[in-house]
């Protein structure tokens, strides 16, 4: 069975989307640790190496090596900004992009 083909004017929202995204991400300026993994994790993708990455970054969580379920509990948690609430939409909630638009 063959998938339906975008059309060009659905193409050009989903890069319309997307480049909100993009944008919104790169520019973004962290002010919390909680905050950069947000970050981190939109360029990164795994939290697994999100978790790598702050430890080597010389952070840790009450003495102890984050872990990958501390930087998921961080993601899923309540988003306190545009980006975390972007990043957690795009990651947990497998939304369509159609059905979200950066503001």
């Amino acid at each position: 069975m063959m998938k339906n083909l975008k059309t060009v004017d659905q193409a050009k929202k989903e890069i319309e989307i997307l480049q909100g995204f993009v944008d919104l991400v790169e520019s973004f300026q962290p002010k919390t640790l909680e905050e950069q993994i947000i970050k981190e994790y939109a360029y990164i993708g795994s939290i697994e190496k999100v978790a790598i990455k702050v430890n080597e970054m010389g952070y840790s969580n009450d003495g102890k090596a984050f872990e990958k379920e501390d930087i998921s509990n961080i993601i899923k948690g309540k988003p306190t900004n545009d980006c975390n609430r972007q990043v957690v939409l795009d990651t947990f909630c497998s939304l369509n992009l159609d059905t979200f638009r950066l503001k």
